[in-house]
């Protein structure tokens, strides 16, 4: 298991292969909504098992957001989510930002908090699911 640092060029097939699986067929996010302008700008991470095929993804931008986390379902409650929010963290550290945030849905709020993060509570609509802003010190 591993989780790699790339850029949107580098990994674009892997990214749009994880993400079209989780975001638009799973969970039917409108294709127009899940691609945006900062994934030519963002630093992004991709996981790995014992294959090529990619288990999961996670981006982040220079501002700090950490955002697409998202791990195939096969590929679940196995620590994925974990090394690529781990890697994204670590990644942040070494470009000197000193905290970092995130909109996660409000069905995975429990695993960011877990994880360190803390939110005000406010949801919001985003790409038709409800979410809530979350952020943690690094």
């Amino acid at each position: 298991m591993r989780a790699l640092t790339s850029d949107w060029n580098s990994s674009r097939e892997q990214l749009v292969f994880v993400r079209t699986q989780v975001f638009i067929n799973e969970q039917g996010v409108d294709a127009q909504d899940e691609w945006d302008q900062e994934d030519t700008q963002a630093v992004h991470f991709v996981s790995f098992g014992t294959t090529a095929v990619p288990t999961g993804c996670c981006r982040l931008t220079e501002e700090g957001q950490l955002g697409r986390l998202a791990v195939l379902p096969s590929y679940r409650h196995q620590g994925y989510g974990i090394m690529l929010l781990n890697k994204a963290i670590q990644v942040a550290r070494e470009m000197g930002l000193r905290k970092v945030f995130l909109n996660a849905q409000t069905d995975v709020q429990m695993f960011y908090e877990r994880q360190n993060f803390k939110t005000d509570g406010k949801i919001f609509l985003e790409a038709g699911k409800m979410h809530v802003r979350m952020e943690r010190d690094i």
